[in-house]
C-alpha cells in the first residue's frame, strides 16, 4: 500500500490547481472526472492501475503499487540502467532526457533534420523570451544564457542540467514540440499547457510514442497513458520543488 508516497503528496499538494488535474485527465484520457472530494483517490488509481497488471488490480486499492516501483519499472522499460542506490529523483531525470532523447531521433528520422532545427530554435527563442522578461530566477537565466541550441541539448543528454533549469528546458521543448506536431496534424496548441502539450506530443500524434514503445512488450501495462502521465507527475513535482508558478 502506497498511501503518502510521492504520488499520493503530489496529488494531494495544495498547489496542484484544477488546471493541472485537467492537465492529467487530458494524458490519461480521462474523459469524465469526479467530484473534486474524490479526484485524488481517483487519480492515484488511474495512474498506478494503468501500470498494473489487470486481473491484480482486481485486488489492489487505489494506492498501489508504489510510485518508486513504477518509475524503476518505466526506467527499465526505457533500457535506463537501474541500480539499487539510483534514488527517486535521478531516475525522473533519467525518464524525462531518456523520453525527450527518443522524440528527437524519431522527429529528425520521420521529417529530418531541418525539422528538428527549426524545434531547436523555436525552444531557444521561448527560454530567451522568459530571461528577457526577467521570469526566471537571476542563476538560472546566467546558466541558460551559456547554452545555446546544440549545446542546450548536449548539456541536457549529457545530464549536465539539473534543478528548475531542467523543469524550464524539459516544458519548453515539450511546448515546442507539441506546437510542431499540432500544426502537422491539425490539432490546435494554444499557450504554454502542459497537459495538452505533453498529449499532442506523446498521444495523437502517434508515431513518437510508437517510437518509444517499438522494442517493448506491452504486456498489462497501457504505456499510452502511464509515459505521458510520468512525464507530467515528473514535471509537476519539479515545478512544485522550485516554487514555479
Amino acid at each position: 500500500m502506497a498511501k503518502n508516497d510521492e504520488l499520493d503528496q503530489l496529488l494531494r499538494n495544495e498547489k496542484m490547481t484544477d488546471k493541472d488535474f485537467g492537465d492529467l485527465y487530458e494524458v490519461l484520457k480521462i474523459k469524465n472526472g469526479v467530484p473534486m472530494l474524490q479526484r485524488v483517490e481517483f487519480v492515484n488509481q488511474s495512474i498506478r492501475h494503468a501500470y498494473g497488471h489487470a486481473a491484480a488490480n482486481v485486488f489492489r486499492d487505489c494506492y498501489d503499487p508504489d510510485y518508486d516501483y513504477i518509475i524503476r519499472g518505466v526506467a527499465k522499460k526505457l533500457n535506463i540502467p537501474v541500480k539499487d542506490h539510483n534514488t527517486l529523483r535521478e531516475l525522473e531525470d533519467k525518464i524525462i532526457i531518456e523520453i525527450i532523447e527518443q522524440i528527437r531521433e524519431q522527429i529528425i528520422k520521420k521529417k529530418g533534420e531541418a525539422a528538428w532545427r527549426e524545434i531547436e530554435n523555436n525552444i531557444m527563442q521561448e527560454i530567451d523570451r522568459l530571461i528577457a522578461e526577467g521570469t526566471l530566477p537571476q542563476d538560472i537565466a546566467d546558466e541558460l544564457k551559456m547554452l545555446r541550441g546544440a549545446a542546450l541539448f548536449a548539456a541536457l543528454i549529457g545530464g549536465r542540467i539539473a534543478g528548475f533549469a531542467l523543469y524550464i528546458v524539459i516544458t519548453q521543448i515539450f511546448f515546442a514540440v507539441s506546437r510542431y506536431l499540432g500544426l502537422a496534424i491539425g490539432v490546435a496548441v494554444v499557450g504554454p499547457i502542459l497537459g495538452p502539450a505533453i498529449a499532442v506530443v506523446l498521444g495523437p500524434a502517434g508515431w513518437i510514442l510508437a517510437g518509444l514503445l517499438v522494442a517493448f512488450d506491452l504486456g498489462n501495462t497501457n504505456w499510452g497513458k502511464v509515459i505521458p502521465a510520468i512525464v507530467l507527475v515528473i514535471s509537476f513535482r519539479k515545478r512544485f520543488e522550485y516554487d514555479a508558478n
